[in-house]
């Protein structure tokens, strides 16, 4: 992990624009599977994306001549699942199949806005899973820095979230709770797994959720015939951008300013995915976006103070554990590991 992290008044232009990537990337993806649903089942939204996401991981992770460890070792005369893949397996099905099958079935119950404020549950589900299994200090900074912003979504979406919730499926929201505290799972034990190269992981996690997900292609009706060329585009779309590129710029990103500072998107990217819910699905949109962004920016700030001073001690400490908040997948390669995560 670069310990050269950045304040946004540090940052470059061009890591603002890895930035902005990021959070369209990542704020389009509701809007994306709300398309993908319009003719096209929510497990093969799911098993699609995934497909395509890992098709892309592992061409880039070839490109950058990086290859996936042997499955098996043998050690004292018995084969076994290297260590490695073993961690791959336990994040690619906790942060990649589980919530990728929920937030399709969901969005057929609640609007691509309201799926896109419970990813800011995430970072608060995060902060407690690592304070009850990672052995991570909770202070109060962080709660109100997490709670400030989490309130700036609430206050984006206004009265009518409310109505909302209590209008929609009761099911599918607690479906996405659900979703949010997997992600945030599978944060804490990308944090916890040994150091692999973040293309390699990357790569290895997504394929491993792809095999998982195959069943799905058997066990519903496709329909094949009946999917729209915009539905097709969408899955394709989801496994690219969200699913795939995302997890390479999150890593740029990571060495060029920091996690801390990368570490913005979090709150933004729900701004974002109402923002596209509003302009192609016409949902709900007003002024009080502004002053939700000042909620948000400033919870962002107070959470996130330590990482962006240079003197602290702990700076790179800090910055893997907001990281792990972000994407399921952190930066975690020191010039020692060259060898051990080549093999």
């Amino acid at each position: 992990m670069s310990s050269n992290l950045k304040s946004p008044k540090e940052a470059t232009p061009f890591d603002w624009v890895l930035l902005t990537l990021i959070v369209a990337f990542g704020g389009s993806a509701f809007v994306m599977i709300r398309s993908a649903l319009e003719t096209i089942p929510p497990p093969i939204v799911a098993a699609g994306r995934i497909w395509v996401g890992a098709a892309l991981l592992y061409i880039l992770m070839r490109a950058a001549g990086r290859r996936l460890p042997p499955f098996f070792s043998r050690a004292h005369g018995h084969w076994h699942i290297r260590r490695s893949w073993r961690w791959m397996i336990a994040v690619g099905a906790v942060g990649n199949v589980i919530p990728f099958f929920i937030f399709p079935w969901a969005q057929q119950y609640v609007e691509s806005g309201l799926a896109g404020i419970y990813m800011a549950f995430m970072p608060i589900w995060t902060v407690a899973l690592a304070y009850f299994f990672a052995g991570e200090n909770l202070s109060g900074r962080k709660i109100i820095g997490f709670g400030l912003g989490f309130l700036g979504v609430i206050i984006l979406m206004g009265p009518e979230v409310i109505s909302g919730a209590l209008s929609s499926d009761f099911r599918a929201q607690l479906a996405l709770l659900l979703a949010t505290l997997l992600y945030a799972a599978s944060a804490v034990l990308s944090r916890r797994a040994p150091p692999i190269r973040p293309r390699i992981f990357a790569a290895g996690m997504m394929i491993v959720a792809a095999v998982m997900a195959t069943p799905a292609f058997f066990l519903v009706n496709l329909d094949a015939d009946q999917w729209s060329l915009t539905s097709i585009l969408s899955v394709v779309g989801l496994g690219v951008f969200p699913t795939g590129l995302n997890g390479v710029i999150i890593i740029m990103l990571i060495r060029r300013a920091g996690a801390g500072f990368m570490a913005l998107s979090n709150y933004i990217t729900p701004v974002w995915a109402v923002a596209m819910g509003a302009l192609i699905y016409h949902e709900r949109l007003d002024l009080s976006a502004i002053v939700a962004l000042t909620f948000i920016l400033i919870g962002v700030a107070i959470s996130q103070r330590s990482p962006f001073d240079r003197k602290s001690k702990n700076n790179t400490a800090l910055a893997g554990e907001i990281a792990g908040e972000i994407k399921p997948m952190v930066e975690k390669t020191t010039p020692a590991e060259t060898d051990q995560t080549k093999s």
